[in-house]
């Protein structure tokens, strides 16, 4: 069953440099932050990191000493249960309802393990509203 609710992301922007995912997650990790899902990537010199923590106003704080860009983001968060097609049926229930997708990512499902999904949309609330039915 597909479930869906909104949440806030961290996004990180860094120098890319060699190291900057170790000071990254090891100054969340010292704050006893849980990084939850994670998506990183390098353009134009610089690091982007999309972060769902367990506690981002922590987190926020562990960070601010390495000099970094950081925002919150508001984010859908979707719960996929271990079936096969359950991407594809949120992505029949977006397009039915007319939502356009900016992003998405999220963990895999392993053993009868669920799958968590971060994404935004052009209109969140109407994406939760779309899973959810």
């Amino acid at each position: 069953m597909l479930t869906a609710r909104a949440g806030k992301q961290l996004l990180v922007e860094t120098p890319d440099k060699m190291g900057m995912l170790a000071k990254v997650t090891n100054a969340i990790a010292e704050a006893g932050v849980s990084i939850i899902t994670i998506c990183a990537f390098g353009k134009e010199g610089q690091a982007h990191f999309m972060l769902l923590t367990s506690n981002n106003a922590e987190a926020t704080a562990a960070l601010k000493p390495l000099n970094v860009s950081i925002k919150e983001e508001e984010v859908v968060l979707v719960d996929l249960g271990d079936k096969v097609g359950s991407a594809g049926e949120m992505g029949e229930k977006l397009a039915k309802a007319r939502v356009n997708l900016e992003y998405i990512y999220g963990t895999t499902s392993a053993s009868g393990n669920a799958c968590l999904l971060v994404l935004k949309a052009n209109d969140n609330n109407k994406a939760i509203e779309a899973i959810n039915k």
